[in-house]
């Protein structure tokens, strides 16, 4: 007796497997998105490295504060500005390059950095980066060193 009352119970449900077939169906398609998005993003990683390198560049050799190198190490750069008329420093932080004023605050410039080294090389600042992910960059700028 028991067992008719099962079977009777789903006779009356008919579509309860047509819906969870449907549920599975999505769950599976939206894990599937998830996973390309993720290997997307991390092919995209080298190429935001170039770019955020390509952007700390630009502002080192903009017009718009017209560095001057006063002193580099291998760990940091003097910088002085001939249209602010202020000193700076270039510096590894962490994990990142920053750029800091005499006062307090810093812009964060390049993120995502193992290792950076300046060196004055050939009359022009040389930089070589290395990334989180192993990337290697490596520029030379044409910065003006300030004669002494």
């Amino acid at each position: 007796m028991k067992l008719k009352s099962w079977k009777n119970d789903h006779r009356s449900k008919p579509g309860y497997l047509l819906i969870e077939g449907l549920v599975s169906v999505v769950i599976s398609v939206l894990a599937i998105c998830m996973i390309t998005v993720m290997i997307s993003c991390t092919r995209n990683v080298n190429s935001q490295n170039v770019i955020h390198f390509h952007s700390y560049l630009s502002l080192l050799e903009s017009d718009r504060y017209e560095f001057e190198i006063q002193k580099c190490d291998f760990n940091r750069c003097l910088l002085y500005s001939r249209t602010n008329h202020k000193p700076y420093k270039v510096e590894q932080y962490q994990d990142m390059i920053r750029l800091t004023g005499s006062y307090k605050g810093h812009m964060p410039l390049l993120p995502n950095i193992r290792q950076v080294r300046w060196c004055k090389d050939r009359g022009c600042l040389r930089t070589d980066v290395t990334f989180e992910n192993g990337q290697k960059c490596s520029s030379y700028s044409k910065i003006p060193f300030k004669k002494r």
